[in-house]
């Protein structure tokens, strides 16, 4: 019996109305930006913030999409990074005594997705999965077994990095946004094998790692998602912040 179709998007970064124009190109929103993708399912795989001039547009339009069709959208760094500057600002992290507020901006966090979060943005934020499956594919956010830091199953995953997110303590705060920003950990097989036992998975799809830092090339020149590891791995980061023009992903056709 045919499945219904799933499509991935990588970091949005800001650009709310770059992800608009390539979900109606898929078919997938309609002319106002509503849901048009029918019982098809879309994942968003984190980082709807910081560096682009739109964080809180991308978070509303999720949002939205949430509400109209089935829509997920995965917890980022960039997600973390920006909850800890609002909440623990002023807070150390690390011995070189820089505080959350200073490893956000410093990682491009726009004063004005600060200055425009609401309550309600909070709360979104805050029921954010790290982790999810669909059919034989791990979506992560990062490309790393880290995750299993939080627990050994998907549930587990998620509802420590809630608990985290909520209980905003310093030092649980700072080992998850170690955890989500790491990258380069899927190179091998053991720490690849492990991810996938654990996640019931043969595949993984990721986004964070620019796919132009990997090749060394411009952002403008990736169009479409790096495969390796014989499949295994499939990065879709399209390095948005970076002038890359971006493109969503279907599952099935990969």
């Amino acid at each position: 019996m045919p499945t219904s179709p799933v499509f991935v998007v990588g970091d949005v970064h800001g650009h709310r109305d770059v992800l608009a124009s390539l979900l109606r190109d898929a078919g997938l929103l309609d002319a106002d930006d509503r849901w048009s993708g029918a019982d098809a399912r879309l994942w968003l795989l984190g980082d709807l913030v910081d560096r682009g001039p739109d964080g809180i547009g991308a978070i509303e339009l999720a949002m939205s999409l949430e509400r109209d069709g089935g829509v997920g959208c995965l917890l980022g760094n960039h997600e973390v990074l920006l909850l800890g500057a609002l909440l623990l600002g002023a807070v150390p992290l690390g011995r070189d005594r820089e505080t959350y507020f200073d490893v956000w901006e410093y990682n491009g966090g726009r004063l004005s997705d600060l200055r425009r979060l609401t309550a309600e943005h909070l709360e979104w934020l805050n029921r954010r999965p790290a982790v999810a499956v669909e059919g034989d594919w791990a979506l992560l956010h990062a490309d790393t077994s880290r995750y299993l830091e939080l627990g050994s199953t998907v549930d587990q995953i998620n509802d420590k990095a809630a608990e985290v997110l909520l209980a905003a303590e310093p030092g649980e705060f700072g080992r998850l946004l170690d955890c989500v920003s790491d990258r380069f950990g899927l190179v091998d097989d053991e720490s690849l094998e492990r991810l996938l036992g654990a996640f019931g998975a043969k595949r993984v799809i990721h986004g964070h790692t620019p796919i132009a830092l990997v090749l060394e090339r411009h952002p403008l020149t990736v169009r479409e998602p790096l495969v390796s590891r014989d499949g295994r791995v499939v990065n879709i980061d399209h390095c948005l912040f970076g002038g890359g023009a971006g493109f969503v992903t279907r599952l099935d056709e990969l």
